[in-house]
């Protein structure tokens, strides 16, 4: 998935995500309410059953109660009486004055159900009559009703269509919003890609966002301006310092052969011959490198051997007079004498060549060089790797940053490493295979190619 549309993506399940969690913490707030309310609620459930138990026929047949229930009262806040069948109260406890002690079926029927001026209050069979127990006025909500079963089935079908309905209403409308903003915000982000890559843009400068746009294309002009001046720059720097550089690498050679001079005076001119072979490799890699940086240099793909194009290397250099103090060694597996990549041989031998030439130039004071090529799961594997001085943690992480680009040198101009590893990084990039380098201090230097490989 590109990132622009992963992006919007994640935009829009974070916002039905949002919607979610809101329908959560409300629902959790409700029942916090709930359960709060109900705990810190001071009139307590009546217990009737205890009530009823607690009025009994004494020993003369009148109804007396027994020690309980005055407490039990008193925790309610209620009062009692028991009713015959005639509607007389045959027994009372805390019952209020302004209440009558007879009644009617009607009176019954009607604080049965409701209030008895204005006590909220129960009613419960007792073996004598009809305990009636109530409430102080304003104590306790009182509701009775009853509704058709067919109403209440409906009814809780249609809130939850309706819960349902708001919930793909809500989730439409931030897709369309999402739709909207990335409408808006694709060419932008896209552009931004353009431009990360040191390439133009052109966005349409009207919209909302217009302002953005306009500032992005003039940041993209700039940049591709600035890139194009510095490749320039190097092409024509490597091609007016190709003459001088040829004319002093011939002198220095005349003067390192001509046997009439001291060898003093043709040690110097061999010096300076190697100084200036130094020199035009550093800026053969300056020109490749940004020449690959800026896609300007062509690739010629066809079947490369890896195997046979390593022992070329290594020949090459032991051929070139590699002094004593260097040695090479090669080995190859026998899977990969027959595997193949595609890819530029030309380009290839100078990514391993560099890496030679990186173990030779850093450790002037000699060391061994191991280059092996294997097949692994992965795919075709070539190793360089010496037993040199090494870098430290700190060159190793710089050596290693994907984000590395030409400009990046430090304060002392060392080009060498860096460079070679940078245009090695490069050269292995256009052939879709990766990079690893591994090295510490006094332990030498490793780095490990490998590429998608192909079996003959």
């Amino acid at each position: 998935m590109k990132p622009v549309e992963r992006f919007f993506r994640k935009y829009f399940l974070s916002m039905v995500g949002i919607i979610g969690l809101f329908l959560l913490l409300n629902a959790v707030l409700f029942f916090s309410v709930l359960i709060w309310s109900w705990q810190t609620s001071e009139t307590t459930d009546l217990p009737m059953s205890e009530i009823c138990d607690s009025i009994t026929l004494d020993r003369t047949g009148q109804l007396a109660a027994d020690a309980g229930l005055a407490s039990l009262l008193e925790e309610g806040h209620a009062w009692a009486m028991v009713l015959d069948d005639t509607g007389t109260v045959i027994f009372q406890s805390g019952l209020p004055e302004e209440l009558p002690r007879q009644y009617t079926t009607v009176d019954v029927a009607r604080f049965s159900r409701w209030y008895l001026e204005d006590h909220p209050v129960y009613v419960q069979d007792h073996p004598q009559g009809l305990l009636v127990v109530g409430g102080e006025k304003g104590s306790r909500a009182k509701y009775c009703f009853s509704v058709n079963e067919s109403y209440v089935k409906k009814l809780l079908v249609g809130l939850i269509a309706v819960f349902l309905t708001n919930i793909i209403v809500v989730v439409l409308l931030i897709w369309k919003d999402t739709r909207h903003i990335e409408k808006a915000v694709t060419p932008i982000l896209r552009g931004i890609e353009t431009v990360s890559s040191g390439k133009p843009v052109s966005l349409p400068e009207k919209g909302e966002l217009a302002e953005i746009n306009r500032q992005l294309n003039k940041a993209g002009a700039f940049i591709a301006k600035k890139d194009s001046a510095r490749a320039d720059w190097i092409s024509g720097v490597s091609h007016d310092v190709r003459t001088p550089l040829s004319v002093i690498l011939g002198f220095a050679s005349q003067l390192e052969d001509d046997q009439t001079l001291p060898a003093s005076v043709r040690e110097q001119a061999a010096h300076i011959r190697r100084q200036g072979e130094k020199l035009r490799i550093l800026i053969s890699d300056l020109n490749l490198t940004s020449r690959l940086e800026y896609s300007m240099q062509p690739i010629r793909m066809e079947k490369a051997y890896l195997v046979e194009l390593a022992r070329q290397t290594v020949c090459e250099f032991l051929d070139s007079g590699l002094e004593e103090r260097y040695t090479i060694g090669f080995c190859a597996d026998q899977k990969s004498e027959s595997a193949y990549i595609m890819g530029d041989e030309a380009l290839l031998k100078r990514a391993l060549g560099n890496l030679i030439q990186n173990s030779i130039v850093h450790n002037p004071q000699g060391c061994r060089i191991a280059i092996s090529v294997r097949c692994g799961e992965s795919g075709i594997m070539i190793q360089v790797a010496d037993d040199g001085a090494g870098v430290s943690a700190k060159k190793l992480k710089e050596l290693t940053a994907d984000n590395r680009h030409l400009e990046n040198t430090d304060e002392k101009l060392d080009l060498r490493h860096g460079l070679g590893v940078l245009l090695v990084r490069q050269i292995v990039g256009v052939h879709k295979g990766t990079i690893a380098i591994e090295s510490e201090p006094q332990k030498g230097f490793k780095t490990v190619l490998t590429f998608p490989a192909s079996i003959f």
